[in-house]
């Protein structure tokens, strides 16, 4: 078992399993500092997380997720967010992959 526990977003990753996890708390603290969180005075934040509601805010998170990607209707936005990693990792020639001659 291998863990990333260096950042909000931990990691482990088993034999056959990869696992993320945010503290709830850590989603809401991403949430308020988002670049995008602005208000029209370029000051002060847009909004924030109401203290004690970060699970309904949670389950709205996830719930979006699971939601079809306004970039390609038949991904949803997790799947969609992905895909920009698995474009890096087949254009980086790593070691773990196999690539077929008649892809070229």
């Amino acid at each position: 078992m291998k863990e990333y526990n260096d950042q909000l977003m931990k990691f482990k990753i088993t034999n056959d399993k990869l696992k993320m996890e945010i503290k709830l708390s850590d989603l809401a603290w991403l949430f308020r500092n988002s670049p995008d969180n602005v208000a029209d005075d370029g000051e002060h934040e847009f909004c924030r997380v109401i203290r004690g509601k970060n699970k309904e805010f949670a389950e709205t998170f996830v719930e979006l997720m699971r939601d079809e990607s306004p970039e390609n209707e038949n991904d949803t936005r997790w799947g969609h967010m992905l895909e920009g990693i698995f474009q890096e990792i087949r254009e980086s020639a790593a070691d773990f992959l196999k690539y077929y001659k008649d892809c070229f």
